[in-house]
């Protein structure tokens, strides 16, 4: 069986969550992330997926996240990081298409001041995933080009190094600085579902997508649709995982560090809560 891994955005929070929710799964279904045919990840699903591509055991990395010593997103994480009012406002609109959209946030993107430099931001994953090589694994982070406003999936023949394309999908305009490759730059905001895509590309027969529901949250919200109106058409068979009341109750600040170590429990609590779903695709 051929089975894809998705998994959703969500800041320092979901970093831990989606750890917690993968080391539950190994634990309990076993469903090893990193045995999946392909995983495509979305800022912080972008290290938690670059983590399984590597092939490393999330039973261990969330035992580190409990004890608090799980890595800042960017290696080099802000103080304090605030997102600007008028890049607030640009997120949350919902004027023009998702490209157009895009577009505007990259403009804005490219003129916002953010504490750290390209090259600092990018340095800081390297030492975060430990290389710059990327893996034998089918991984995909993604991202948006803030000239454009589209949509990219980069994989390790984009010709991108592995650090700078999971900085790029985790490049917050305002807080982080956008990522230039190839004389275009990329930055993390709404993409547009991608999981039909990689169900033709790769033939899969099911996907597990990991990812917090929240209203903030639009790229999760969106690709939880789709795979929704995938497996009602019989297409695919589908487990979706997207975060329990225990979620709600660690705060709204998805950048908040402190926060990652009661998010891990409650990823953990998910996860097991998930397993009989996640056995049952596998089943298929």
């Amino acid at each position: 069986m051929k089975v894809g891994l998705i998994l959703g955005g969500g800041g320092e929070v979901g970093i831990a969550w989606e750890i917690g929710v993968l080391a539950a799964l190994e634990m309990e279904a076993g469903f090893v992330a990193g045995a999946s045919t392909v995983i495509a990840g979305t800022s912080a699903g972008a290290i938690v997926g670059a983590y399984a591509a590597q092939g490393r055991a999330m039973p261990e990395l969330a035992r580190l996240e409990s004890l608090g010593h799980g890595p800042a997103a960017s290696g080099q994480q802000p103080s304090n990081p605030t997102i600007p009012d008028d890049i607030i406002g640009a997120l949350v609109s919902t004027e023009g298409t998702l490209e157009e959209r895009g577009a505007r946030l990259g403009k804005l993107a490219l003129g916002a001041p953010t504490s750290l430099d390209q090259s600092t931001f990018v340095d800081g994953f390297q030492q975060v995933l430990g290389t710059d090589d990327w893996p034998d694994a089918d991984f995909r982070p993604t991202t948006v080009s803030a000239e454009t406003g589209k949509t990219t999936l980069w994989d390790r023949h984009s010709g991108i190094g592995l650090a700078a394309a999971v900085a790029s999908s985790c490049a917050v305009p305002g807080v982080f600085p956008p990522v230039e490759f190839e004389g275009d730059h990329f930055i993390d905001v709404p993409r547009r579902p991608f999981s039909a895509e990689l169900v033709k590309a790769r033939s899969l027969d099911a996907i597990v997508f990991v990812g917090l529901i929240l209203p903030i949250l639009a790229n999760n919200n969106d690709q939880k649709d789709e795979l929704e109106a995938q497996a009602a058409g019989a297409r695919l068979a589908t487990a979706t995982i997207t975060g329990g009341p225990g979620v709600e109750a660690i705060g709204t600040d998805l950048l908040d560090h402190s926060a990652r170590v009661p998010a891990v429990q409650v990823g953990l609590e998910d996860g097991r809560d998930a397993a009989g779903a996640v056995m049952a695709i596998m089943r298929t």
